[in-house]
């Protein structure tokens, strides 16, 4: 894959600044389809944020909400990548009720709201929490299919860890 570096000389060297432009770079490289593990973006977020705007989090610390918030993204990025992994490798080997019009659809929409959810995140967006609510639902919904469908503990598990470390964000 073909890496690129994006630099934004207008931003100001304020902290502020380089924290803007840190989750701008995150955002194109998840644009390109940069693995964020590569990037260690949940880790620079937390690292790098200082304070949590969320009308949702105003009874936590902000150390202790970006702590939240890295746990959060990463358990996102982690079903997002198990959910899609497994959807588009054993389910669709398998076949039978493992693709299942309902299953199949529920597993693509878990993975596409976890994505959704990390980048609300990152971005620091007013409306994470609101996201991440639906995010959570979304995941228990995909982790009682997959245990319904049987032989799919592992992804049940990481959307169960996903939707718990979701429901802290919303």
């Amino acid at each position: 894959m073909k890496s690129s570096s994006v630099t934004l000389e207008s931003e100001p060297q304020s902290e502020s600044g380089y924290q803007r432009r840190r989750l701008l770079q995150t955002a194109l490289a998840v644009t390109a389809g940069v693995s964020l593990h590569s990037l260690s973006a949940a880790d620079a977020f937390a690292a790098e944020s200082s304070a949590v705007g969320s009308p949702h989090s105003s009874h936590l610390t902000s150390s202790r909400m970006n702590s939240l918030m890295q746990d959060a993204i990463k358990a996102c990025i982690d079903c997002h990548s198990m959910c899609l992994r497994t959807a588009m490798g054993s389910c669709l080997e398998q076949g039978g009720r493992h693709v299942e019009q309902d299953h199949f659809r529920l597993m693509i929409n878990c993975a596409e709201i976890c994505q959704t959810s990390a980048n609300f995140m990152l971005s620091n967006s007013p409306l994470h929490g609101s996201v991440c609510a639906v995010c959570a639902e979304t995941c228990e919904a995909c982790a009682k299919s997959c245990d319904q469908i049987g032989d799919m503990r592992e992804c049940a598990d990481e959307c169960r860890r996903c939707a718990k470390s979701c429901r802290s964000m919303s």
